[in-house]
Formats: structure tokens, sequence, C-alpha cells
């Protein structure tokens, strides 16, 4: 059987690619790497940037997963020749009900228009998926699973792994967001809350499930139900670091600072992984930084540097926090490399679980430093 236990969520070492607002970033590798064992089930069209610890990756885990749930029998009963065509049939059992267009397609698979179009033929030919009748606008054509192909997927695959699988890959979305990874912050916050709550649908007593719920709420602004979905997975598993540490960010948000900074206490005894641990430093930066207690907001934006110098947020909580030094100069360096396109107004767009007033505040003492 799958374990669902989690230590964090993890990354493996490799380089940050970023994507522009004319094309996208280059691809993770073929969808083969799944079967060799390498990285990434679903590609997306970011990398993810290194960490410095060696714990599985969680897209590595839901590939774990889906294979355990019946990969094979799905390649075997749909008659599917490549795993491109496992990953298209993926996303739209995913989507079954609003289907996917052409290009949301590629932009998941990142794979050449020629060979897509040629798989997507291979795949209508042999009634596995169908092109939507009702289409508003002709100039796009939108996908739709057969329904004979959602039943014999439905039948492969156990519901509780896949709902694990689906809320392991709402998190890497999540991430995303969070590096400043997308082209349109938007419609991966949309895709978030779909997968989300698809995963719930199908297992609703998971704490990942109920987890990958409420950080989809927590990064579309509505504090009060990711306060809720967080509880739900702490409730479900008193030793889940991830999900003490939104309902502390949760609670933060809605003014509850007293009981928010008690819970990233918690969340910090919990963490054994430096990535968890960096994370949850994160937020008490953010949390003494607008509460304007600034000496101790510098103090975590150095510890931030320290555990994680390949990380941009380290930098941007270093020159939101420190007016003048020595070292601003060679920070502001090392910001450009790790994010060259970065600008402040970027925190309002990818950090949307950022009120406002705090964006604002952040914003402003980057400009001393940015503009």
């Amino acid at each position: 059987m799958y374990s669902t236990i989690i230590k964090g969520m993890l990354h493996k070492k490799r380089k940050v690619i970023h994507a522009t607002r004319k094309a996208p970033a280059p691809s993770s590798p073929a969808f083969e790497a799944t079967i060799l064992g390498k990285r990434h089930i679903l590609p997306v069209p970011t990398a993810i940037p290194k960490a410095l610890n060696k714990n599985v990756n969680l897209l590595d885990e839901a590939v774990f997963s889906f294979l355990y749930g019946g990969l094979f029998k799905v390649l075997k009963s749909l008659a599917l020749s490549s795993l491109l065509d496992l990953e298209i049939v993926f996303r739209l059992y995913v989507n079954f009900y609003k289907g996917l267009s052409f290009y949301d397609i590629q932009y998941f698979t990142q794979s050449p228009e020629r060979t897509l179009w040629r798989r997507l033929k291979y795949l209508e030919e042999n009634g596995v998926i169908r092109k939507s009748k009702n289409q508003k606008d002709k100039r796009t054509i939108r996908f739709l699973l057969s329904k004979n192909s959602y039943d014999k997927l439905s039948s492969s695959i156990p519901k509780e792994d896949l709902a694990i699988t689906i809320s392991k890959i709402a998190m890497s979305y999540a991430d995303k967001l969070w590096m400043f990874n997308v082209r349109d912050p938007n419609k991966v916050r949309k895709t978030l809350l779909n997968l989300a709550r698809s995963s719930v649908s199908l297992n609703e007593n998971n704490f990942l499930c109920q987890f990958a719920f409420g950080l989809s709420y927590y990064y579309g602004g509505n504090f009060d139900l990711a306060l809720n979905h967080s509880y739900n997975s702490i409730k479900l598993n008193k030793k889940f670091a991830h999900g003490r540490r939104l309902f502390g960010s949760s609670l933060f948000q809605i003014d509850e600072k007293k009981r928010a900074y008690q819970e990233m206490d918690k969340a910090l005894e919990l963490y054994e992984d430096i990535y968890g641990q960096w994370r949850t430093y994160y937020e008490l930066w953010r949390f003494n930084f607008i509460d304007e207690k600034m000496k101790d907001a510098q103090k975590y934006s150095e510890k931030l540097i320290r555990l994680q110098p390949e990380y941009p947020q380290s930098y941007i909580a270093y020159l939101a926090s420190h007016e003048k030094g020595t070292s601003i100069r060679s920070m502001k360096s090392k910001l450009n490399q790790l994010l060259p396109n970065f600008s402040p107004p970027m925190i309002k767009n990818f950090h949307s679980w950022i009120r406002d007033d705090q964006a604002d505040r952040i914003i402003q003492s980057l400009k001393k430093h940015l503009i």
C-alpha cells in the first residue's frame, strides 16, 4: 500500500528555470522519466529550485502512488501506446467535466505541437478522447475524455490513491506560485483549487487532501476556509508540520496573531527537514515584518539566507528588512541571479495570500533597493 508519511514539501537539487511571457520555460524530462525512476510524474512548464536535503520529492511520491494505483492497467485497458498518451488521459480524467483545450494540454505537457496533435488524433480515433461539441470559441479545440475511458480509469485506480496523487500535484502548483515560477498566476490558482477539490471529493478523510484544499483557499485569499481545512489536516495527523504551518499562517491573516506565533513554534518542533524549517522561518519573518518588529525580522531574514541561500525569498526578506548595510549590494546581485525578472509588484501577483496592506509594506521597502 502507498504510504502517506511526508516530512516536508521537499525538492531535489536542480537549477531554477524561469518562464517568460513570450515562451514557456523548457520542460522537464519526458514523461518516460517516471518509469526510469527520475523526476516528474506530470511535467509542468517550470522547474523547482534546488534544496539542501536528500528527501523524496512530492511529485516523486505522486509517481509511486499512481504507479501502484494501476498505471499499467490503464495503459493496457485503454490501448495507450506512449506515456504522453497516459499524461493526456490523466489530465482529462482530472478535468473530466470541463475538459481541456489543445493549448491547456500543451501547457501541461510541453510537448512539441506536432507531436501533441498526432497523439490527440490517435486517442480520438481509438475512442479514448473526443472533441467537445458545444464550443463557443470555434478557434480553440477542446477535448474531453470519453465516458468509457473515464469508467475504465475509475475501476483501475483506487480512489484513495488517486486522491493522494491529485493532492500532491495540487501542492506542486502551490509551490510554483511560491517560487514565482509560472506565467499565469491566476490560471495556476484556479488549477490548484480544482485539483484540491477533486482530491477531497475522492478522499475527505486524508490529511494531505484536506491540507491541499486548505492551501488552495489560502492562495486564493479565503483564509476562513483555509483555516478550516488546515485544522482538519492536523486533526487527522497531529504530527503533520505542513498543516500546522498553514494553520498558523491562516490565523495571522485573520489577525489572530498571538496564536499564529504559537502555531509556528509548534510547526518548527515538528519539522525534521531544512526546507520545512526555512518555510516556517519565512512566515515568522513575515509576521515580525508586518508587526514592525524590525530587529526580529532582520534576525529571521539572516537565518533564511544561512538555511537556504539558493532561494530568492531569502534575499527578498533580507532586502525588505534592511535599509542600509554593506551586504545590500551583494544581496541584490544574488537575488538578480536567482530571479532575473523580479520586481517588487510581483509580490501581489504571485503571493496572493498576502493581504494588500501587507504586500504594500513589503513592496515599499523593496523599492528602496530595487527601483
